[in-house]
């Protein structure tokens, strides 16, 4: 098979409620992609249907001229972006077809007494249960095959209702409490993980051991799965919150086995978009764990379906003053989400600038350029050198002088002592932090100079850092004392120089075309064997820190327990000690080493002729590994010294564009307000099969959009596959241009309420509202408990019949007839319930305010009806009472006859209560 770069797409999908129509519509296009790729680079045919086909064809030509490979192997997912990942993930992971999505959110996302508003509970609008068995039966009908899984992680978060303590301490020693909420669980399908184990009793020593992961493939995990992704979609008091207890075993945020604080409580949990939860960091640990077997391109994707802009209409306004209070209620609430958005955001473009990996790279390449050039290799472009067959690059490297980079390594030799103290502020940095992980205390005191030059005074013997610089000379079996940190960037500077080599070799041309030239395939099964080696490194520090995390709760023989109270130096030291960290490391490193000069030198370990060649390339290998990370860490900071971000790329994909088949002048400026899933709050696309019909459908034409920036770099010619590619899937949704158009001249309007005014006077538009009414007053007499009694359900029912509308169901409801019969408490409240629907239906924006001018309307009517009876029997007795006694007559009365209806209401529920009582005693067998 011919060596391509692989693009290896990780998305974040964060979006809210009925904007999962249009999220479902970007994800069957990567999905479609996905496909495309595989299907061309393995010559399997895939199942597409008819619809589909001709964007399938056009994404295998995109992937055909770009010459790469796209695969997705990481997924995080936030509210609706929660679902949508799921279901992308496990059909990944479970090596199927992801499900019809189309059809799924045209009939599920309903709003219709058999499906959304089936039976909500007493707690919620909507039915939360209807929503879980609809996930349960999706992923269940997945079925999958473990032959054609492919390794995939997925990141579910949600927000839970009472936060974990989290305690910090400041400089000068004082304590404070936050509350994190955020929760992240994890699935994964990894056969090839690896663990870093004890292999039997507690003085055999730690070992590397094989830990697949195949949660995709297991249905009890599956069956977490499906809460996970019921949680993080539901949006509060739309759906209930759903008890976390089940996922506890896949929560990594916070984590559970942290012994602090009750971390492993669960609580009530509920859609992850609250918080605007976008999980980048372990998006980024997940990316640096994939196993490699070829060039590599990264691409971090953030789906999002909102412009992130204001609206044009909301630019133009006054400036800001003092306003109603529902609208700085309505900022009050937003505020929040778009801090937290801009924290994750800062927190990416930190790691962006942490890619110390990069600068190690550059100065390796530049020493070895150095003795290819002294040994009279070509080199052009710079660093980027043409694929050179491996039996003369190594005559090369001989013919060059022993030791070039020789100014290289003489500056790190220099610079030694500054890397040294660098090292180990950064080493204190990360202990601590994980050491205040599991005492539940962090720490935001900085690391100052004089600590480590105190520390260093005292000349501690530390397994993790080299005392002298003659380290730098070192050979690869030599005991390793540089630790886990520079073994893994060490090994990573190897993978990327390998993947530059392989970038070099795709434009050489071969003798057979399509398949790979015998240098290509030596490098290529080096990258797995060294990303086989980094991930074992990564292992090794993930126990390493869980030791360090859980210090106060580690067992076995109490020579090898850790003191919680002992320093950080000492800790780590003894850790590496328990674990004979250095030993594996070394052996790490040496295969790492060792592979790679096979793979770029063709030398043979075994061959007993070439030992002093082999030794030599290895020795300058590793000198030159060891001499990039002297001058890139030594003044580099704690965090880019002690963890790791891998090189990627960022991709915003949203619906802010415009498709090149509508009018750009027209219609561009809309932005996200071009999805009907934006308004009446974001529950906008349930409303219509029609409206979420064209949310899914812009949601592939976006997806198209943004995806085809990756491929084709050239404007004109991107613009022109781009119309194909919309006009097909415009065919392949079945819904024409001017379709699109007319719902784009529709949402144009600044104004809503006109869009939802023609929807409200059809008779599905009032069933709807009807019920959502329905459900919104059962909430607010439900008082938050199921418990039912005859006279809490009379008050219930009294309090539907004041302010529900009067209307026809389509199924049969037993509280319609009751609920809903005339009687006093409904004429009362007839003036502010007309008003009510009257206000809402012609703008339902404003529902707040109409709620307000209704409560008006209900004490007016307190008022005047009482003075009304007076007048009346007044009237009709021809009496001569005073205005006082009128008005306290009428107001007695009012309320005797209030209270009659209430009692009526009680005695039917009571008598029917009974005879169910009667009836479930008789059928109960003795």
């Amino acid at each position: 098979m011919e060596v391509v770069e692989e693009t290896r797409l990780a998305l974040v999908l964060n979006g809210g409620v009925s904007l999962a129509v249009w999220m479902g519509g970007v994800t069957h296009e990567l999905d479609l992609l996905r496909r495309a790729s595989r299907s061309l680079h393995s010559g399997v045919q895939e199942r597409v249907k008819a619809e589909d086909q001709a964007s399938f064809e056009l994404w295998q030509r995109v992937i055909r001229d770009a010459h790469t490979r796209v695969v997705v192997d990481v997924v995080a997912g936030t509210s609706a972006g929660g679902l949508n990942g799921s279901f992308l993930a496990a059909a990944i992971g479970r090596g199927t077809d992801l499900p019809d999505l189309r059809t799924t959110w045209q009939k599920a996302a309903a709003l219709t007494g058999d499906r959304l508003l089936k039976d909500p509970p007493y707690n919620s609008l909507l039915d939360g249960q209807y929503f879980e068995d609809e996930v349960g039966r999706i992923l269940g009908a997945m079925c999958g095959s473990e032959r054609e899984a492919e390794p995939v992680t997925l990141f579910v978060t949600a927000t839970a209702l009472d936060g974990l303590p989290e305690y910090l301490q400041d400089s000068f020693g004082g304590r404070f409490q936050v509350a994190d909420h955020r929760r992240v669980y994890r699935f994964q399908h990894d056969p090839h993980a690896v663990a870093f184990r004890k292999t039997g009793v507690d003085r055999d020593p730690w070992k590397p051991q094989a830990a697949g992961r195949k949660d995709f493939l297991d249905e009890t995990v599956l069956g977490r799965l499906r809460l996970a992704a019921r949680a993080s979609a539901g949006f509060p008091v739309a759906f209930a919150p759903v008890d976390e207890s089940p996922l506890l075993l896949q929560r990594i945020r916070p984590a559970p086995e942290i012994p602090s604080r009750g971390r492993d409580r669960a609580s009530w949990i509920v859609d992850g978009g609250v918080l605007n939860n976008a999980p980048f960091g372990p998006v980024l640990d997940a990316i640096s764990d994939r196993k490699v077997d070829g060039p590599v391109r990264r691409v971090l994707a953030y789906i999002v379906p909102s412009s992130g802009v204001t609206d044009s209409h909301e630019q133009n306004r006054p400036p800001c003053k003092a306003t109603e209070w529902p609208s700085v209620l309505g900022t009050a609430v937003t505020y929040p989400r778009e801090a937290d958005f801009r924290a994750g955001t800062a927190e990416l473009q930190e790691r962006m600038n942490r890619e110390s990996f990069d600068r190690h790279l550059e100065l390796f390449r530049c020493q070895i350029a150095d003795v290819e050039r002294e040994g009279g290799s070509r080199v052009r472009h710079g660093l980027r050198r043409s694929l050179r067959r491996p039996a003369a690059l190594r005559r090369d490297v001989e013919a060059g002088t022993e030791g070039q980079g020789c100014d290289l390594v003489s500056l790190a030799s220099s610079l030694f002592d500054h890397y040294r103290k660098s090292r180990i502020r950064g080493a204190l940095w990360k202990v601590r932090q994980v050491r205040e992980e599991g005492r539940g205390v962090r720490s935001l005191a900085r690391i100052r100079h004089e600590d480590v030059d105190a520390l260093l005074k005292s000349r501690p013997k530390l397994l993790w850092v080299p005392e002298k610089r003659d380290a730098l000379h070192s050979t690869p079996d030599e005991e390793w004392t540089w630790g886990g940190s520079v073994a893994e960037r060490l090994i990573w500077t190897l993978v990327g120089d390998i993947e530059e080599r392989l970038r070099d070799s795709l434009t050489e041309p071969h003798e057979q075309a399509g398949s790979p030239s015998p240098e290509q395939a030596a490098l290529t099964h080096s990258l797995g064997e060294l990303s086989s080696c980094v991930r074992i490194v990564r292992t090794v520090q993930e126990t390493i820190f869980s030791q360090i995390r859980n210090a106060s709760q580690s067992g076995g023989d109490p020579a090898y327990r850790l003191d919680p109270e002992q320093g950080p130096t000492e800790m780590l030291n003894a850790v590496y000690r328990r674990l004979g960290v250095a030993e594996v490391l070394r052996e790490q490193v040496r295969q790492a080493i060792e592979e790679y000069n096979k793979a770029v030198y063709g030398v043979n370990p075994t061959d007993p002729h070439a030992q002093k060649t082999n030794e030599r390339l290895a020795k300058q290998t590793l000198t030159f590994c060891l001499a990039a990370e002297v001058v890139a860490g030594a003044g580099a900071s704690p965090e880019e010294l002690a963890e790791h971000t891998p090189l990627f790329e960022f991709l915003r994909l949203g619906p802010d564009e415009y498709s090149p088949l509508f009018p750009h002048d027209k219609f561009a400026p809309l932005g996200d307000r071009k999805l009907y899933g934006i308004r009446l709050g974001h529950f906008g696309a349930f409303v219509k099969p029609e409206w979420r019909a064209s949310d899914f459908t812009w949601g592939r034409l976006d997806a198209s959009h943004h995806l085809l920036r990756l491929f084709i770099p050239d404007h004109q010619e991107r613009k022109h596959t781009e119309t194909e590619m919309h006009e097909a899937i415009l065919l392949s949704e079945k819904i024409s241009k001017e379709e699109m158009g007319k719902n784009l001249k529709e949402l144009a309007e600044p104004d809503e309420s006109r869009l939802f005014k023609h929807h409200l006077d059809t008779p599905d538009g009032r069933y709807t509202f009807g019920r959502l009414v329905e459900g919104a007053l059962s909430m607010l007499t439900g008082k938050g408990s199921p418990t039912r009694s005859a006279y809490a359900e009379a008050g219930k029912a009294m309090f539907w019949r004041s302010f529900g509308r009067r209307m026809k169901f389509r199924r049969p409801r037993r509280r319609s007839s009751l609920n809903q019969v005339i009687g006093v408490s409904r004429l009362i409240f007839s003036p502010a319930r007309w008003w009510w629907w009257r206000r809402v239906r012609k703008n339902p924006k404003r529902a707040m305010t109409a709620t307000l001018q209704s409560v008006l309307l209900v004490v007016a009517a307190f008022i005047l009806i009482p003075f009304g009876i007076a007048e009346v029997v007044r009237y009709f007795t021809d009496t001569d009472w005073s205005w006082e006694r009128l008005l306290l007559l009428a107001p007695t009365i009012l309320a005797g006859v209030l209270v009659f209806e209430y009692a009526l209401t009680a005695l039917y529920y009571l008598i029917r209560f009974r005879v169910r009582r009667r009836r479930a005693d008789l059928s109960t067998p003795a």
